[in-house]
Parts: structure tokens; sequence; C-alpha cells
């Protein structure tokens, strides 16, 4: 049969003694222990650093991804908040409240008076405030 098949016998008998069990298989149990201690937000990069921290590991971050896309897991990427200045200003109780509005008619002088503050940022200085009051007659 070996002769037929064009192989050694010594090749047939060594892959009948080779074990059927995964070679990877203790390291893809150690990478789904740290995935899932983590809180499934790791990356094969972190996991790679994980796997030396904890288990003296020096594993190549290519064997490490290849091994989670056969487990299946990848990171979840976490969305960052981004709030925008005028919403921070709210939460924060910069802005006031508006008592007038839009309602500009007036019987007197001095009655009602407005403000408009703008605030920019500049690179060579922490920021510019510009303000302005005025009254309506």
């Amino acid at each position: 049969m070996c002769t037929y098949l064009n192989i050694n016998r010594s090749g047939y008998y060594a892959f009948l003694k080779r074990k059927k069990e995964d070679r990877d298989g203790e390291l893809k149990r150690k990478i789904k222990a740290i995935y899932e201690e983590r809180n499934k937000i790791l990356g094969y990069r972190r996991i790679q650093d994980e796997l030396y921290r904890q288990h003296d590991l020096i594993v190549n971050h290519k064997k490490v991804l290849r091994l989670m896309q056969e487990l299946g897991i990848k990171a979840i990427i976490r969305r960052k908040i981004h709030r925008t200045s005028y919403e921070a200003a709210v939460s924060d109780g910069r802005i006031a409240e508006n008592l007038l509005q839009r309602d500009f008619k007036v019987n007197g002088p001095n009655q009602k008076w407005v403000t408009d503050v703008t605030q920019k940022f500049v690179k060579f200085v922490s920021s510019i405030t510009a303000s302005s009051i005025s009254f309506i007659k």
C-alpha cells in the first residue's frame, strides 16, 4: 500500500502514532480564559501581553490572532463618549435659563438686558473670550 501511495513505510507508521489532539489546545484555553476574564474587550495584541505577564509565554502576535480567529472571538470595540461643548455647558450649569423666550418687546429703557459670550481656543493662548452686553431700547 505504501508503494502504491508513493510514501515511506516509516512516514506511514509515524502518521499512525501521531496524536489526534490539537497542538495549540492549551494555548487556546489560556487565550479564552484571558478573554473571558477581561470582559471580552482585549484584542490579540493585549492578549499576547497578558500571556506573557500571567503565564510567561512568548507567543507571536500572528499566532494569537490566528487562534482567536479559529475560536471565533474578537474584541468588543468600546465607543468613546464625545460630548459637545454645548452639552457639557448645559450639564455643568454654565448656560443660563432662557428667560426672554425671544420676547424682545419692552415698554421702557433698561428693562431687558442681554449678553453673548463667545470663547475660542487658540494654540498659543489657552483661550480668548469675547463678551458684549447690550440693552434693548
